[in-house]
């Protein structure tokens, strides 16, 4: 009877320790804000920077873009682009690399606070084109709704790593009043408005939207016989999202990424998916490509890579479903 009492005792001591843990606000695991450089250099297209500082664990301060720097690309044959320009709104530096020769390794550098830091010097990988661009309607019991999938194959074998963006626009339409607004609402800078069959009251404000992944999309034929992306899934969009409610279209990015690049960020990667968990690891030191060549004792994050761009976009519109139901009742962004 003794030894069963002390095991209960011991099992639910054991269950109270388990709970969640919270940094204190006025603590953190590592105070020190260090420089965060991420980017990528896009042979034609703009080549996109973001530069930060890290936060420590457990402030809950948003991280801090930095908007003074100056950034560009230099190539190891002396080419040094235009100073990138930064876009506040998106919170990145932008450079015109559209005409970008690949015939030289590139570097990115960034001059900051009296302080210089440059990424290794690459050559930019050449991506092959995308062989389609395709999308599959599900409707079981495990999700409804569409599918984004992608195909390509890289005949010289430069590469085996892949990494896609894309950028979504969709049409959406908000019920408005029309009385008393003048029979016209400057929308994106454009004036639509839709009579109602069953009341010339009721008038439609056609809107667009745009968006820009935010997850990482990367993928690896090194295992494979052949270097062939086969329908591969991207993404899902629910039939219930008001993106697919009338006309959608996509334009998928693709990049060619070394071992290295993939293996960062493929840890990435892993680290996001394993955030949210109870007993998720501390994050671990991710080793990137960016230095500071003014002051090696000074450490810095992140990753450049230089990749050519490939493109495919995609319509689809609501005649093309089954299935949808996607409503919307709100009203669009009206500038005046």
């Amino acid at each position: 009877m003794k030894k069963t009492t002390f095991l209960l005792l011991t099992l639910l001591a054991f269950a109270s320790c388990v709970e969640e843990y919270h940094t204190p606000r006025n603590r953190s695991i590592n105070s020190i804000s260090e420089l965060v450089i991420q980017g990528r250099i896009q042979a034609g297209d703009q080549t996109k920077v973001y530069i930060s500082h890290t936060q420590p664990l457990g402030s809950e301060d948003d991280s801090q873009s930095i908007s003074h720097a100056k950034v560009l690309v230099v190539g190891e044959n002396g080419y040094e682009s235009n100073l990138a320009e930064y876009d506040a709104e998106k919170n990145y530096y932008i450079i015109n690399t559209v005409n970008l020769p690949i015939n030289t390794p590139y570097s990115l550098k960034v001059t900051l606070d009296g302080e210089t830091y440059q990424s290794e010097y690459m050559y930019v990988l050449e991506s092959p084109a995308i062989d389609s661009l395709t999308y599959q309607e599900l409707d079981n019991e495990a999700f409804k709704g569409i599918t984004l999938h992608i195909s390509t194959h890289n005949d010289n074998d430069a590469s085996r790593y892949y990494l896609w963006t894309y950028e979504e626009d969709w049409e959406f339409h908000a019920p408005i009043d029309i009385i008393g607004i003048g029979g016209g609402v400057l929308v994106y800078d454009k004036t639509f408005y839709k009579f109602s069959e069953a009341n010339i009251y009721n008038h439609y404000l056609y809107c667009w939207k745009h968006n820009t992944s935010a997850n990482i999309h990367i993928y690896d034929t090194s295992l494979l016989d052949e270097n062939i992306v086969n329908d591969v899934e991207l993404f899902r969009i629910p039939n219930d999202d008001i993106r697919i409610s009338y006309i959608y279209s996509v334009l998928v990015k693709q990049l060619c990424l070394d071992e290295k690049a993939y293996s960062y960020y493929r840890t990435l990667e892993k680290q996001a998916e394993e955030s949210s968990g109870l007993f998720t690891p501390m994050p671990i030191e991710i080793k990137g490509n960016v230095f500071c060549t003014s002051n090696p004792n000074i450490n810095v994050k992140g990753y450049v890579l230089a990749s050519s761009v490939s493109y495919k976009r995609l319509f689809i519109y609501e005649s093309d479903f089954k299935d949808i139901h996607s409503e919307y009742e709100g009203d669009c962004i009206i500038l005046t």
